[in-house]
């Protein structure tokens, strides 16, 4: 009987696992919500920590040191690599080519891939095939098509562009459109222009989903095409054009590492100079890690205020329907 007594004062150990869920159901339903949450992204937020937050973090480190490949992570050196970026003048060089290039690249991407999308949202003969040719200079590696560009603009016989404006008269000797200072910059900024194939795909996703009662409402009330895309199509693009703008921002500031480097290697004389292949030059031909951090560093905050500085007006008024 005693041992019997005992068994039954006997208490089984408390299950942590039960009084966990115990305290998670007590929580208000948003609390529980808001913690799933967190637990299901919080592998993806880890990886993109380790991916992206890392380097970023490692990369703003070696700005502040002396850095190279033999002397890895370098000497502590303050702000002296941002008092010398301040003061080089191949870095004022690049910023200024790649806001030019941005000016022109932009706007003329945002029209084009407009006008394009437009076009071919319409039933006409050949769409499927003009989709590809848009498409085609966006799915090639850009390492080919400056490439195929240089191959264009070669200021010798090699050049198509040459051979071309020679033979019909329309110059009497060989443009140096890739060797001279003032045609560099503009002959990299024709080249990139025409990859405008991905934000037509992107208008064109956006025009599918306008609503058909607002465009009918306008069609009865008399409204032709252009006022049709001027005053309805157009502010209900706001949103998506925003969008563009900021990714064409980031794309415009990673250029040069293909483009550049094939066309013209910065040259000459740094006129081409484009800050991507800045850093790599750096880095890889000067062996200063550290200046070329410091570099991407300055273009990175560079291209955040830009983002910033569009933003705004750009989502000022914007329109969004249901």
């Amino acid at each position: 009987m005693a041992s019997e007594t005992e068994e039954q004062s006997i208490e089984l150990p408390e299950d942590k696992s039960s009084g966990a869920r115990s305290l998670f159901d007590n929580l208000s339903l948003q609390r529980q919500e808001t913690i799933e949450g967190w637990l299901f992204v919080a592998p993806k937020v880890a990886i993109i920590l380790f991916v992206l937050g890392f380097p970023l973090a490692f990369g703003i480190y070696l700005s502040f040191t002396s850095s190279s490949l033999l002397n890895l992570p370098g000497e502590f050196v303050g702000l002296e690599n941002y008092r010398w970026l301040i003061n080089y003048d191949v870095w004022w060089t690049a910023v200024k080519n790649v806001l030019l290039i941005g000016a022109v690249k932009i706007p003329t991407n945002i029209i084009f891939s407009f006008t394009a999308a437009l076009i071919l949202r319409e039933k006409i003969r050949g769409s499927t095939l003009y989709r590809i040719a848009f498409i085609i200079p966006v799915a090639g590696p850009p390492v080919i098509w400056g490439i195929v560009w240089r191959l264009m603009l070669f200021p010798n016989e090699g050049g198509i562009v040459n051979s071309l404006l020679l033979a019909i008269g329309a110059v009497g000797e060989y443009i140096p459109f890739l060797s001279s200072q003032a045609l560099a910059v503009p002959s990299v900024i024709m080249s990139v222009i025409w990859s405008f194939g991905l934000s037509m795909l992107i208008y064109m996703a956006a025009l599918s989903g306008l609503p058909a009662s607002v465009m009918e409402s306008a069609a009865m009330d008399g409204a032709n095409k252009y006022q049709r895309v001027r005053h309805i199509i157009w502010p209900l693009m706001k949103p998506t054009t925003l969008f563009l703008v900021v990714i064409q921002l980031v794309m415009v500031t990673r250029l040069g590492f293909a483009t550049v480097f094939v066309m013209t290697q910065g040259g000459p004389l740094n006129a081409s100079m484009v800050p991507s292949y800045l850093v790599y030059n750096l880095a890889f031909t000067y062996n200063e890690f550290g200046r070329a951090s410091t570099v991407a560093i300055g273009m990175f905050i560079i291209t955040a205020l830009l983002a910033l500085l569009l933003y705004k007006p750009l989502q000022g008024n914007t329109e969004y329907y249901q």
